[in-house]
């Protein structure tokens, strides 16, 4: 028997984390784990100490009856939490119709909940279509997604896609409770503001929906408000002051134009930047040589001299053109094993570096990114601590590792001086 209240189940590591934060920043304590396997000696019993339990399932890429049998495992592993949310994209990549459908199987419910909108980062649902800023997402950049296109805004489509599970529209308007239906069917509820999102959250408690729920981070912040936490769940919040000064390391291996653009827009202020051809990563007897060790040697001085410096590959640098971009965007998914890609190999570098550097700031981008450098520096989870700005997460990393402070984030998030803004908290 564990302590959990709440199971989050998120598809890739900074949707675990930027959902998870919403939690912990109001004192609930919250531990993010790498993957669905279960934690062993100490760093069992530490995670088993709070109140809410998030698994990167590692689901983005996969296939979707994979995806599917990974949700039915960890339900069936934690079996006892009394409250489960199912984390989704907010512009819905990923095996939607498929997790939705085995969380649903999995829990034996007729109706789930789905409120995928997060209107703080401009996510919004109308008329069940899913809209970036005002524009449907599969007219936005997250069409030419290359591991996960969007075709479609129309959630009904996009969860059809994988599932035959009916879905229901709930407009703003509809506040009367929803009848129990013979059949299962996905509920989805159109949402524009934060004040939405509270009033659907009020409305599933007093209908007896809120024990099994999905959507993003933003509908997080507020399910959390109706959700009884024992009163031993809140957890002393990190001060800033608790935070030592120590050199700060971007690392990107995202190539969303939004990471891309910030990017840019920090090397054109001045902040160094090394770049790492993402070809040499996929070749193993790289790191042991000299090249390499130069590399290292660089970013160490850079940090010791100027206490900043971002390290990426040249797409995530912005140094590659749009139509060199998608050959090399295939060349690498086509050669690298896992979903990860060269972006995961990120981490080999920071392996090399750290013992010319000692401890360090790290700030990283992407999802994926982020899971390849945890393996390689074995960190078995993290406790999110605060958002530094929507979808931007200060964390801890704990394990075998040791301990250290991280900022996250999904390639998707943050303005273009997103850079300069991690920057200036640290100092």
């Amino acid at each position: 028997m564990n302590m959990f209240t709440l199971l989050m189940l998120a598809d890739d590591l900074t949707g675990a984390l930027d959902t998870g934060v919403q939690f912990a920043k109001k004192g609930i304590s919250t531990r993010v784990l790498l993957s669905p396997a279960i934690p062993h000696g100490g760093e069992a019993e530490n995670a088993e100490s709070a109140a809410v339990l998030v698994i990167n399932t590692d689901t983005r890429h996969s296939s979707s009856a994979d995806a599917g049998t990974v949700i039915t495992a960890c339900l069936e592993q934690y079996r006892d939490i009394p409250y489960i949310y199912k984390k989704t994209d907010s512009t819905l990549r990923g095996n939607i119709g498929a997790e939705l459908e085995a969380l649903m199987r999995a829990r034996d419910i007729r109706q789930l909940p789905f409120v995928p909108a997060y209107p703080g980062l401009g996510r919004t649902t109308a008329g069940g279509h899913q809209l970036l800023r005002g524009v449907p997402i599969n007219k936005t950049d997250m069409a030419a997604d290359v591991l996960n296109p969007i075709r479609h805004s129309f959630i009904p489509d996009i969860v059809g896609e994988e599932s035959d599970i009916p879905v229901r529209l709930i407009s703003m308007r509809d506040s009367a409770p929803n009848p129990a239906p013979q059949k299962k069917e996905i509920l989805v509820y159109d949402c524009e503001t934060a004040g939405d999102l509270r009033d659907i959250a009020r409305s599933l408690k007093a209908q007896g929906l809120l024990s099994v729920t999905a959507g993003c981070a933003g509908f997080a912040e507020f399910l959390m408000e109706e959700i009884p936490f024992p009163a031993q769940a809140e957890t002393v919040r990190a001060d800033k002051d608790d935070i030592p000064r120590l050199p700060i390391l971007i690392l990107s291996g995202s190539r969303h134009p939004v990471s891309i653009a910030q990017v840019k827009t920090a090397l054109n202020n001045g902040i160094p930047g090394i770049t790492v051809d993402g070809e040499k990563l996929l070749h193993p007897e790289w790191f042991s040589g000299e090249e390499a060790a130069a590399l290292e040697d660089n970013c160490a001085e850079t940090l010791k001299q100027q206490g900043v410096c971002i390290l990426g590959t040249a797409m995530a640098m912005g140094q590659i053109a749009e139509r060199e971009k998608r050959a090399e965007q295939k060349k690498q998914n086509g050669r690298t094993p896992g979903a990860a890609g060269v972006a995961g190999f990120l981490g080999k570098l920071l392996e090399g570096i750290l013992p010319k550097t000692g401890p360090l700031h790290l700030v990283i981008f992407g999802g994926d990114t982020l899971l390849g450098i945890m393996k390689i520096l074995k960190f078995e989870y993290i406790i999110p601590i605060k958002e530094i700005s929507p979808g931007i997460v200060l964390a801890r990393v704990e394990g075998k590792g040791g301990s250290s402070f991280i900022v996250t984030k999904s390639g998707a998030f943050g303005d273009p001086g997103m850079i300069e803004t991690i920057r200036a908290y640290f100092a």
